[in-house]
């Protein structure tokens, strides 16, 4: 009876010691930034027992499939919470939503080949683009102000409207446009001045601050 007890224990050891460990193989919460009201959809893939909750609460969260998605409104800037548990293990993360008013950070990096900048010597201009997509905005998020962040002066256009940015500086031409969408960016040579010496006065990268707002 002794042996019998002690092989008990060590085969028990051994099949805790095989189960496998929790993992969160994705969490989204899309889109990122949402209008109060608007819709966000939960999207999950574990190993594992899922419970899901919402900083501040929301109804209809709880228990959960291992993968799965789920719809739900937000009304205020809500940070969704995924534990997963495997036995006595668990894992945890977070993905939050945010709700305008509040400024807000884009850029295009420099980060390899092929380089998302454009040498456009006949127009003496180095050029790329911006696409703000539903998965990062809902449709309903609108523009105040942008401002240009770089070290010398941008010329900013979408939608058939156009602006000119000193460094720094701010402008209201876009405002009320939807902040969905795709944006051409400029910076224009100086005289003599070679695309490879401007992307490197900006460190290779370009970047704008939207103020976005809700309709009311």
């Amino acid at each position: 009876m002794r042996w019998a007890w002690t092989m008990g224990l060590v085969s028990l050891a051994a099949g805790l010691a095989g189960c496998p460990k929790p993992q969160i193989l994705r969490f989204t919460a899309t889109p990122s930034i949402v209008c109060p009201g608007d819709a966000v959809t939960l999207s999950w893939d574990t190993n594992g027992s899922v419970w899901l909750e919402a900083i501040p609460a929301l109804s209809g969260l709880g228990d959960r499939a291992r993968s799965g998605t789920q719809t739900l409104p937000v009304r205020e800037p809500t940070r969704f919470r995924l534990e997963v548990s495997r036995g006595s293990k668990t894992a945890l993360t977070e993905s939050e939503v945010l709700t305008p008013p509040r400024p807000v950070e884009y850029g295009v990096v420099d980060s390899g080949q092929p380089s998302p900048f454009t040498c456009r010597t006949e127009e003496r201009v180095l050029e790329t683009s911006l696409t703000l997509e539903e998965g990062n905005l809902s449709p309903q998020v609108t523009l105040g102000e942008v401002r240009n962040l770089n070290a010398r002066t941008l010329v900013m256009d979408k939608a058939g409207t156009s602006a000119t940015l000193d460094e720094g500086a701010r402008s209201s031409a876009f405002e009320g446009q939807p902040a969905l969408g795709r944006w051409r960016l400029r910076l224009p040579l100086d005289e003599g001045e070679r695309c490879e010496d401007a992307l490197e006065a900006v460190d290779g990268r370009l970047l704008l601050q939207f103020q976005l707002s809700c309709p009311r």
